[in-house]
């Protein structure tokens, strides 16, 4: 799918902390994701081949869905409340839905989209992703909880993907410009976008929390390799990486400050990191994984994401990491 081809092209760390990690195996399945996670300690995602989706309660208890005419579906971002949001496929393009907690489906898609992928929902309901039209670009947007749909773009974009978004309705995100340099943004609930760089190169904001502070990711022209930054509230941006020779990749950064995301080290390899608010970080792989995915945190400082277990293998299984 089309958010997935995205994240392939992007992308300190000590020993691992004792921390508590679980494997996720729908159904057995080993093709199973973990997108989102709430306060609650509730999980969304996906398993299968096709894909359906699922939410996994904190005692453990396993409901899947999937919504009248879907052939694979993806649940990517789950509320205080327990509504998901994501999108499924028809066999020719992709829909946004919104299900309730009682199981019930609302399917939407901006006009003029002919792939709709909403990636996360806030407690108020309001959903931001992002949508390709007929000529192939991509642009933002956010539906709000009475189901209003507003697309926007920042000043000369090319491309635009939002990726984050808080309890206040500010989005966060990045946009190619004429030139296919990549600019972070954030858009405040009343439309106004802020665009920013870091050291002027390529920039992804990729969480943002309740404060309006962002995390993410920058291109260094020089070496090559990525690093984090997080942005405060005032525009200060501090860089980090987890080490001098790997490429830093933040996804996710939760309201009180700590931020988790992965790293690909000298072989390319992809491993989970998790940076506390005093800038310490750590690395972690779930046990047998080769490679890991971290994709999002709770304020209690849980972490989803996904791993594989072998070298080029097919199976992915997906991972729970409690403090």
């Amino acid at each position: 799918m089309a958010l997935a081809a995205a994240l392939s092209t992007l992308a300190s760390g000590g020993p691992a902390a004792a921390a508590k990690i679980i494997t996720i195996a729908v159904q057995d399945s080993a093709l199973t994701v973990a997108y989102g996670i709430n306060a609650a300690g509730s999980i969304t995602g996906s398993y299968g081949d096709p894909n359906l989706g699922f939410v996994r309660a904190a005692d453990g208890t396993v409901t899947t869905f999937n919504p009248t005419g879907s052939s694979e579906t993806y649940g990517l971002g789950i509320n205080r409340k327990g509504v998901i949001s994501g999108y499924w496929w028809d066999g020719r393009v992709t829909h946004g839905f919104l299900r309730t907690v009682q199981g019930k489906f609302k399917t939407f898609d901006p006009a003029g989209s002919v792939d709709t992928e909403p990636l996360r929902i806030n407690d108020a309901g309001t959903i931001a992703g992002g949508y390709e039209d007929s000529k192939y670009v991509w642009h933002g947007f956010v539906r709000g909880a009475d189901g209003t749909i507003t697309a926007f773009d920042p000043d000369g974009t090319t491309g635009t993907k939002s990726l984050g978004i808080n309890a206040t309705g500010m989005i966060c995100g990045y946009y190619a410009d004429a030139s296919d340099v990549y600019h972070g943004f954030i858009r405040a609930r009343d439309g106004t976008i802020t665009t920013f760089q870091v050291s002027g190169t390529d920039t992804i904001a990729w969480g943002i929390n309740d404060s309006g502070t962002v995390t993410g990711l920058y291109g260094d022209a020089y070496t090559g390799l990525t690093h984090g930054f997080v942005r405060a509230v005032d525009g200060t941006i501090t860089s980090f990486d987890v080490s001098a020779d790997v490429s830093t990749q933040p996804t996710v950064i939760n309201d009180k400050g700590t931020i988790a995301g992965g790293y690909l080290d000298n072989r390319g390899y992809r491993h989970g990191f998790v940076r506390s608010t005093d800038g310490k970080i750590k690395s972690f792989d779930p046990p047998r994984s080769t490679e890991t995915q971290v994709w999002d945190i709770n304020d209690d400082g849980a972490i989803v994401g996904w791993y594989w277990p072998g070298l080029h293998g097919k199976a992915t299984y997906a991972f729970l990491r409690t403090p």
